[in-house]
């Protein structure tokens, strides 16, 4: 597998365990090792996951405050979990993860594509739209 298809894999992984966490609130430490057994990724790919799915739920009031802040007449409450979570999580690689180098539009693309297959054909120009105006923000 290539390091594109790693990442595009270890992101669907972390939005899983995400939505697993807000499910169920089980144990951060127990998902993230579920899902490090789950998949063969190799030590970079691990520490990308490890990296995005802590500073995803650590930074969760930043990352929705961002969010916010790029709705118009909406509140962040009727946006459904799965949108919330690709948009936390692109927000979170834009802002924490920038040792990785990855571009901006990756990082928009990758959300837009896990809205396309774990949501709805609706949320893919909804969380493109909103990540598009928060990316121009930092």
């Amino acid at each position: 597998m290539t390091n594109k298809q790693q990442r595009k894999k270890a992101r669907e992984a972390v939005l899983q365990a995400l939505y697993a966490i807000h499910l169920s609130q089980e144990n951060e430490e127990k998902v993230l090792r579920d899902i490090n057994e789950r998949y063969n990724f190799d030590s970079a790919t691990k520490e990308f996951i490890d990296e995005l799915f802590r500073n995803t739920i650590n930074d969760r009031k930043v990352l929705d405050a961002k969010i916010e802040g790029a709705l118009e007449n909406w509140d962040i409450e009727r946006i459904n979990v799965i949108d919330r979570l690709i948009m936390q999580m692109a927000i979170c690689e834009m802002l924490s993860l920038k040792k990785y180098e990855i571009p901006y539009q990756v990082t928009i693309s990758s959300a837009i594509e896990n809205a396309k297959k774990f949501s709805s054909e609706d949320s893919t120009a909804f969380v493109n739209g909103i990540l598009d105006t928060i990316h121009k923000t930092l």
